[in-house]
């Protein structure tokens, strides 16, 4: 592999993270390609026999989750401005529906939560023969911003990192995104260097679910974010690695009285992350790869003091594989697991730990222009709470998903 191509491919890396934002998993992110992708997934996960005890939301009772499922069909585009300029943009419509019981007894209800998440627009500009990147997002609002009891019941599950499941169709406000990323040829090696700025919007439901606020307003700090690309040869085998931190500026908790003064100020701790992807050159197959990604998030403060227990740990780990049947047909199988700690601030599933497994069965057939890529995937594994409430609320899980992604590039 010449120079110039790990130098465009450690780029590509680089800029993803400067202006990474969380996805669904059939979502393609297309850059510098006149393209269009979308398709549909469903998601369904359940829990033991038991359920997964729940706290109480403000208005609500103490329950059960049995039962999530979700559909969802996520829409992105690409389109070039000119020589140096390309615009991307990305949503998703989603359905999912969670099922419970009262702690206290009673018949299983269900909670709904559907709609337009927000619209993501990305303007990215190449100069110096690629040598430097500038990008500029900007998060359109047309996401719910306004839920009731039943839709954050909804979210809390659906939303929750542990389960790994797709976008929903909650707004964050306005908000947007500037960066500017460098690279540079360093012997064999390719290395770029990236930082941005990201302008957070007002509306962070999750967050304030995590925080222990009494209602979902919410105003979140900006963050600057650094990171740190290479990418070269080790032997016949392609070697990518990457090093990032996020940085924090303050944010607000605020009550359920508008106008009032803020219940507290919190100042996120930093987040550092390390990934690594090696790439094998290995006969009779067309990738093989083994990746591993880590983060930390260091202790948050509240109200200028430290607040113990409130820093996590995320290792997430696999391989993948596409195996050639046709000229035009792989198949595709990865094997992938996850060991999050989770946050012992809360007790709710948006902060509990996870330790899971997921396989993945896939083909990926190409008719000229067009890809086709149906999937299907499985996962077990254990949530708990890290908190006081380790041993009431946690359980065992099982999960299951498929769809079909489409991407045309013309």
């Amino acid at each position: 592999m010449s120079a110039p191509i790990r130098l465009r491919l450690a780029l590509a890396g680089a800029l993803l993270l400067l202006t990474a934002t969380r996805t669904a998993d059939a979502q393609d992110r297309l850059i510098g390609l006149r393209a269009l992708s979308g398709g549909g997934v469903f998601e369904q996960v359940r829990f033991g026999d038991a359920g997964l005890v729940q706290g109480a939301l403000v208005g609500g009772d103490s329950i059960r989750v049995k039962q999530a499922t979700q559909f969802s069909f996520p829409v992105s585009a690409a389109v070039p401005l000119g020589r140096s300029w390309n615009l991307d943009v990305t949503s998703i419509y989603s359905a999912g529906e969670v099922a419970f019981t009262p702690l206290a007894g009673g018949a299983e209800r269900t909670a709904t939560l559907s709609g337009l998440s927000d619209v993501r627009l990305r303007a990215t500009g190449r100069f110096f023969d690629d040598a430097l990147v500038f990008t500029a997002g900007f998060n359109a609002p047309t996401g719910a911003t306004q839920l009731d009891t039943l839709q954050l019941t909804a979210l809390r599950v659906l939303a929750a990192p542990a389960l790994a499941m797709g976008a929903v169709p909650v707004g964050a406000g306005a908000s947007g995104t500037v960066g500017l990323l460098s690279a540079h040829q360093i012997g064999s090696w390719a290395a770029a260097v990236g930082v941005a700025y990201e302008l957070r919007g007002t509306y962070q439901p999750v967050a304030a679910l995590a925080a222990g606020a009494p209602s979902a307003d919410f105003q979140p700090g900006n963050v600057v974010r650094l990171s740190l690309g290479l990418d070269g040869l080790v032997g016949r085998h392609r070697l990518s690695l990457t090093a990032t931190g996020d940085v924090f500026t303050n944010d607000e908790l605020r009550g359920a009285v508008a106008g009032a003064a803020p219940l507290a100020t919190v100042k996120l701790g930093p987040v550092l992350g390390a990934d690594a992807q090696l790439q094998l050159a290995v006969p009779r197959l067309r990738e093989l790869v083994l990746w591993s990604a880590a983060r930390y998030r260091a202790n948050y403060a509240r109200d200028g003091f430290t607040v113990d227990n409130s820093n996590g740990t995320y290792f997430d780990a696999g391989v993948r594989s596409a195996i050639p049947i046709t000229v035009r047909t792989d198949l595709v199988l990865a094997v992938d697991g996850r060991s999050h700690s989770g946050l012992a601030v809360d007790e709710g599933l948006p902060t509990s730990g996870v330790t899971s497994g997921t396989v993945t069965l896939g083909f990926a057939q190409r008719i000229g222009g067009l890809s086709l890529q149906p999937f299907v995937r499985t996962t077990a594994g254990r949530v708990q709470a890290r908190g006081a409430a380790r041993d009431r609320q946690s359980a065992d899980f099982t999960g299951f998903s498929g769809g079909l992604v489409i991407i045309s590039r013309f």
